[in-house]
């Protein structure tokens, strides 16, 4: 009998997590199909490009959309495009240019001349529960992409919460 009541909690736990993953699956295709067509949704997410980069004529990133609509702002094909030239700006901020904590990256990421900096800090770090000191690993897939994370709803608001799917791929794309 505690064999069959093993079994049967087993089979439930199971049918919730696929729904769960069905569910999550239905939320990410119907967040792909209304980016960059959906006004009412923010820019950085209409763009493919949740950390808003900048338009800078040194950048040539991958999946870069070719004829940009925007012009201030990148866009790219798609939201992983958009993590991947974040997190290779964020990474070459720590490698090339010693700006290890979060304090640093985002000092340089949102300047004060056209940011509430210190704001942006405090939101960033009280979402991953971090101290503005903390020191992110270039390297480290959960120290950059946990960055990404925070970075994005800053960025955006939360109307909708950033997908570390799509974070991950772009993480994968380095």
């Amino acid at each position: 009998m505690k064999n069959q009541t093993r079994i049967s909690l087993a089979v439930v736990l199971f049918a919730v997590a696929g729904g769960i993953a069905v569910l999550q699956r239905k939320q990410n295709k119907q967040q792909d199909t209304i980016t960059m067509t959906d006004q009412k949704l923010p820019r950085g997410y209409r763009n493919n490009n949740p950390l808003n980069i900048r338009i800078s004529s040194a950048n040539n990133w991958q999946g870069e959309v070719q004829n940009n609509t925007d012009g201030v702002f990148e866009q790219f094909v798609a939201m992983e495009y958009g993590y991947r030239a974040a997190l290779k700006l964020i990474r070459n901020y720590i490698t090339r240019d010693g700006l290890t904590t979060v304090s640093d990256i985002i000092s340089k990421w949102a300047p004060n001349n056209e940011n509430n900096t210190a704001g942006y800090i405090q939101r960033v770090i009280g979402i991953n529960q971090w101290t503005p000191a903390k020191v992110i690993d270039p390297y480290s897939k959960d120290d950059m992409c946990d960055l990404a994370y925070a970075m994005a709803i800053v960025e955006n608001g939360n109307t909708i919460l950033p997908d570390y799917t799509q974070i991950y791929k772009g993480w994968a794309m380095l």
